[in-house]
């Protein structure tokens, strides 16, 4: 060999190497801030969580995690900017019940679930509960189905047409044989002021967002679509245990690019699961009526396998239409 030839040779290895003759690694992840996508807009549950997570991963991580808010499209475009971004650990997805329900819901999505985002970890369980208001004369489900059959059926409202509440009001109309007409919100308050206001009869959400209405004793939850009673709500009986075997819940968890460094996924399903077992977290969590989940990432690709074939059953029972 050439001595030029050698010398370069010997002062790339010293570059790569170091002094010590240990290879130097690249940088280590994570060296800049994470951004945390919620597809809806600020506000609701899904962000409420993603910035309690947020503010408990920064000082584990040792980088910022800035929650950015991409609502629209029934979280489409939220969804569709992280399956895009870079697979590099630098852009997660709050991922929400939608990755189940829009698949079979729309006929065409702008990603692919399964091809374009892997699983981090499931972070909350937020069970439906069936809510009406303060006001209202029926105490029981017997005295709902007396005054549907009275009426010709109720009217219920949700944040949505094909949102978890909206096909849990669907199935509770199924499994009980009380007739209710849906009514749809743009949001768990319009609906939520809509139910005190009497426009509708009662309704069917997640705790987080009507939880003022809730404090302020306009709201009256009846019965929670959960498997056990919340501890934080310990009055309120479980749908099950008032002979409607109905347990339905929103979800909250965090994905990422599918092609993410394994130990990337590795690295951040440790360190939320770390965050999820925080007592102060899971406190927080449980007065908002979610339930902190954590687990490995095949457990929650497992549990958005599970969900969607269990909603897919519930839109064609029930002939559930998206209008695109």
């Amino acid at each position: 060999m050439h001595p030029f030839a050698f010398m370069l040779r010997a002062l790339s290895v010293i570059a790569l190497t170091g002094a010590t003759g240990v290879p130097v690694a690249a940088a280590a992840y994570p060296d800049k801030p994470i951004r945390l996508i919620v597809p809806y807009a600020a506000g609701g549950g899904a962000d409420t969580a993603a910035r309690m997570i947020a503010r408990k991963l920064a000082p584990l991580i040792g980088q910022t995690v800035v929650v950015e808010n991409k609502p629209g499209g029934a979280t489409q475009i939220g969804t569709a900017y992280v399956a895009a971004a870079a697979p590099d650990g630098y852009t997660l997805l709050m991922g929400t019940a939608n990755l189940a329900t829009n698949s079979v819901l729309y006929k065409k999505l702008p990603y692919d679930t399964q091809k374009r985002l892997t699983p981090v970890v499931w972070a909350t369980d937020v069970p439906v509960y069936l809510l009406l208001p303060a006001a209202s004369p029926h105490r029981s489900l017997d005295a709902l189905k007396v005054a549907a059959a009275q009426e010709q059926g109720l009217t219920f409202a949700t944040a949505g047409t094909g949102s978890i509440p909206h096909l849990a009001g669907e199935q509770f109309a199924h499994q009980t044989g009380i007739p209710l007409r849906h009514i749809p919100y743009k949001g768990s308050s319009e609906a939520a002021t809509a139910l005190v206001g009497g426009q509708v009869q009662l309704s069917f959400d997640n705790l987080a967002p009507v939880y003022a209405q809730v404090q302020a004793g306009r709201l009256r939850p009846v019965a929670i679509a959960a498997a056990a009673r919340n501890p934080e709500q310990p009055d309120v009986p479980t749908l099950t245990e008032l002979g409607v075997p109905l347990v339905a819940s929103s979800w909250w968890g965090v994905m990422a690019p599918a092609g993410t460094p394994p130990a990337t996924i590795t690295l951040l399903n440790s360190q939320i699961n770390a965050v999820l077992a925080d007592p102060e977290v899971r406190r927080y969590f449980a007065g908002l009526g979610m339930r902190a989940v954590g687990g490995t990432p095949d457990a929650f690709g497992r549990h958005i396998a599970t969900e969607t074939d269990k909603w897919r059953a519930v839109v064609r029972q029930a002939g559930v239409k998206i209008e695109e």
